[in-house]
């Protein structure tokens, strides 16, 4: 069905190779599953059988891919788009149309499908993959993980012989996982050929027919799908790969010591003048140089209640207090720092380096605090590069990179951790620890439960638009906050 025959590829604006010498056959029907690290390769290979290399992202092919038959260097990419559908990480990058429905009809309707058939297929993909809850629902409110099944929906409809995912699951909660996999269950039980690039991997466990281990633009090993699902988080976090079997995990004893409050929100409420209430009388205290991990299921307002807290929304009721001083958004905006979860929306200049300096006064101390940050994150060798170039793992990582430059007493993040691989994980856990040992105070959202237990001092679980628990974390709460998120 895909066959890649020795390909290497190196992008326009990189003078490394992506790929060196890439020889894959996948046959008909297979579930194959692309691991490793951020930049290994991963992306590439999905964007060779797609046709997004090199007729979208330009660069030195040599090799043949063949796709169904077909050499894809004689294809028009809209050709290829017959034979293989593709779901990115961002499912909002590929959507066209404003409502469900409309989205999950395009492909159709662009290849000029005749209305009665149209409708059908529509109906066939919402009901196949148990959305049809969802039809007829503007996309704007929807949660990332509903996000997701609209773009596979819309996929599905077309009814491609390949289907092509690039990291899924980084964005979705558990809830949204569990569906995300009944949903690849049924695309394999299709007849489905399915590739998948994933670094969350845990739930692959049973679908996998291969999974092959990409290293340095290289096929370094490949594992049966046997050998997949029976490999021990040891010997997946040995390789760089994030733990298959989450029950096991553990986490450090942390003494639950007070500390003196630094930030307190007392009541804090917001609507978005539609009568909602997405945030009802928050209520708690975090000390100075703690680390609150922000979990609850997508679209209860966790990355709302982050922007709050950092000035670029106006709460509706309640005060938030710094040092026991009431503050206004204004004066949040200067005393916080806040990393999004798409991290393009924030990344402004040309190279690397000029992205890590930006708004700082470069001296001798800076300079090396740079330097330092950047070998820790793995980005040293990118300094030239633009970071519009990179992967999403390394953006970012950059992003990350920046938080630390910046002087705010107190740094929120929203899903650090989505494109990252395990040793990336280790290392910004390394970093916030570090971080807040300098007094920093840390707020962060994530539904990665590896990340939670390994970064976090105290979660503060959001169910229903407020504060459902708040805890310590120890190995006395591992059970309760595996049981928030699964």
């Amino acid at each position: 069905m895909i066959h890649i025959k020795n390909v290497s590829f190196r992008y326009a604006s990189c003078k490394e190779y992506a790929l060196r010498t890439i020889n894959l056959h996948i046959r008909k029907g297979e579930f194959v599953v692309l691991l490793g690290s951020s930049g290994c390769g991963k992306t590439t290979i999905t964007r060779l059988i797609n046709g997004l290399v090199p007729e979208f992202f330009e660069g030195e092919l040599e090799g043949i891919v063949t796709v169904d038959g077909l050499n894809t260097a004689e294809l028009d990419i809209q050709d290829l788009s017959d034979t293989v559908g593709s779901v990115f990480q961002d499912p909002r990058s590929q959507f066209f149309a404003t409502d469900t429905t409309a989205e999950i009809a395009f492909s159709c309707e662009n290849a000029g499908l005749p209305r009665d058939e149209l409708c059908q297929r529509i109906e066939k993909a919402a009901k196949d993959l148990q959305i049809t809850k969802l039809l007829d629902r503007s996309l704007f409110e929807l949660s990332s993980g509903e996000k997701q099944a609209v773009a596979i929906a819309s996929v599905y409809a077309f009814s491609p012989k390949i289907l092509v995912l690039d990291e899924p699951s980084a964005n979705l909660d558990s809830a949204a996982t569990k569906h995300l996999q009944a949903i690849l269950d049924t695309l394999k039980k299709s007849g489905y050929t399915i590739v998948i690039s994933e670094h969350r991997i845990h739930y692959l466990q049973n679908l996998a027919d291969r999974a092959l281990y990409i290293e340095n633009g290289t096929i370094a090993r490949e594992l049966s799908g046997e050998e997949f699902s029976r490999m021990t988080n040891g010997e997946a976090n040995k390789i760089g790969l994030r733990s298959l079997d989450l029950t096991s995990l553990t986490t450090q004893n942390r003494s639950d010591s007070p500390k003196d409050s630094l930030l307190c929100l007392d009541g804090i409420s917001f609507d978005y003048k539609k009568g909602n209430g997405l945030l009802k009388d928050i209520s708690f205290s975090v000390g100075k140089g703690e680390i609150v991990g922000i979990v609850g299921h997508n679209g209860v307002g966790k990355s709302t209640f982050l922007e709050l807290l950092c000035g670029l929304k106006k709460e509706t009721a309640g005060k938030i207090l710094l040092n026991g001083t009431y503050i206004k958004p204004k004066t949040r905006v200067k005393n916080t720092y806040l990393v999004m979860q798409d991290s393009d929306y924030q990344l402004f200049t040309e190279s690397v380096e000029k992205e890590l300096y930006l708004g700082n006064r470069k001296d001798s101390a800076l300079l090396e605090k740079g330097s330092r940050i950047l070998k820790r994150m793995g980005l040293s060798e990118f300094m030239e590069r633009h970071p519009a170039s990179l992967s999403g793992g390394q953006k970012q990582r950059l992003c990350i990179a920046v938080s630390y430059m910046k002087n705010a007493g107190i740094i929120c993040f929203d899903e650090p951790t989505s494109g990252l691989d395990y040793p990336n994980m280790k290392s910004v856990t390394a970093l916030l620890r570090e971080m807040a040992a300098d007094g920093k105070t840390i707020l962060l959202i994530s539904h990665d439960y590896e990340f939670l237990l390994s970064a976090c001092t105290h979660i503060c679980h959001l169910e229903k638009g407020t504060v459902a628990d708040y805890f310590a974390v120890s190995e006395g709460t591992t059970s309760k906050l595996y049981g928030i998120l699964h």
